[in-house]
């Protein structure tokens, strides 16, 4: 939903998904929550470029995206799973099918944008491949928190054989839509607050 200016238009957005869309969007996750057992575990794996574990702040940001997160989940990276690249490539489709979320954080697109983020192909594929199971994806940004993908505005960037993703969050983004609250919804292990 957005706010409404003196001419009646919409001002600024808080999503560029159509109303319909979210509503699907809700009531999916909500069905996931619905369906989950106690006891069982909840997996999101953190997707970041590789030059953001060796910056000073990486772990501030793990821990930004954790607290952000449903107590009880488990937080996965690549270097929690993969020994390398050869066996990310080798495994990836197999573990994505095990998991019950993506965050993804990207690069800023330019300096001072800080609603622009751009995934890599890898990040890109893997935001396909969670999206396509039907299982919410997040965007993590420094200032604004998580944002559900769906929310966010998509343009594929580069040649098809190696294209990245711009997603741009809405200039009207709250932080509090209800897309969100279902997302985290869908992530709480059964059982916690």
């Amino acid at each position: 939903m957005s706010s409404m200016n003196a001419t009646g238009a919409p001002a600024t957005p808080d999503s560029y998904a159509p109303p319909a869309r979210r509503r699907g969007y809700v009531q999916a996750m909500r069905k996931i929550a619905a369906n989950r057992s106690p006891g069982d575990p909840v997996r999101i794996y953190l997707s970041a470029p590789p030059v953001y574990r060796d910056r000073p702040n990486w772990q501030h940001r793990v821990d930004t995206i954790r607290q952000a997160l449903p107590d009880g989940i488990e937080l996965l990276d690549f270097h929690a799973v993969f020994a390398d690249r050869a066996d990310y490539t080798a495994r990836w489709a197999e573990f994505a099918a095990s998991l019950d979320g993506l965050v993804v954080t990207g690069t800023r697109a330019k300096p001072g944008k800080m609603r622009m983020h751009v995934l890599g192909s890898a990040a890109r594929q893997e935001l396909i491949t969670v999206v396509a199971a039907g299982k919410p994806v997040l965007l993590h940004n420094m200032e604004l928190g998580l944002i559900p993908v769906l929310d966010c505005r998509p343009k594929r960037l580069g040649p098809p054989d190696d294209a990245q993703l711009r997603l741009l969050i809405p200039h009207g983004w709250t932080g509090v839509p209800p897309t969100l609250d279902a997302a985290l919804d869908a992530l709480r292990p059964t059982g916690t607050p």
